[in-house]
């Protein structure tokens, strides 16, 4: 009997133990500054099911060339169910360029300015534009090309087959892993911050 109330004081611990512990975040930055110079949280409300960050380059004809599919994309998934961010980010940039930029190019939805590179050390693009779709705590379940309009730079398709930043969104949108993790960004390479 002794024995018996051991086992069930021990597994009552564990379940106590494991209910008090905070939920798993991957967040590694949570306040940035938008182009206009407005401080953003990116903390996901408690409907959102994705978190988008796409990077873009407002000197990059291909950054510049996807915009409308950007905004067709924001728009379309804009519910409470997902955040939808552009990012410009690099050691050069300046806010004013990335505002311009924003206005220019009529963006519809909300771009960071990533002055101190927080967002790019901890997703690390390669190339802009390059997007990242994350669950609400952090964990980045799809990054890299929005879609396959473009086989390389200067060479853009016909045709688009393959849409995987809205593939990506809406598998997670129905609580599934998207159908690819990664797909190669083609772009202009971004400005690395460890220079």
């Amino acid at each position: 009997m002794k024995i018996i109330v051991q086992i069930l004081f021990l597994a009552t611990t564990a379940l106590l133990a494991t209910a008090t512990e905070p939920t798993h975040d991957l967040f590694r930055v949570r306040r940035v500054t938008d182009v206009t110079g407005t401080v953003q949280s990116l903390r996901a409300l408690p409907d959102v099911k994705a978190v988008v960050l796409v990077f873009l380059g407002p000197e990059c004809p291909i950054s510049q060339r996807y915009i409308p599919e950007l905004n067709r994309i924001a728009t379309q998934h804009g519910t409470n169910a997902v955040e939808f961010w552009g990012v410009i980010s690099g050691p050069s940039m300046q806010r004013t360029q990335a505002l311009a930029f924003a206005k220019e190019y009529a963006i519809e939805f909300p771009v960071l300015f990533d002055d101190a590179g927080q967002l790019a050390r901890w997703l690390r693009p390669t190339h802009m534009p390059e997007a990242f779709a994350l669950k609400p705590d952090g964990d980045v379940m799809y990054h890299g090309r929005i879609n396959d309009w473009y086989e390389s730079p200067g060479k853009p398709r016909a045709v688009v087959k393959h849409h995987e930043l809205r593939d990506a969104l809406t598998a997670m949108l129905k609580g599934k892993s998207p159908p690819r993790i990664f797909a190669a960004p083609v772009g202009c390479y971004f400005e690395d911050w460890s220079r």
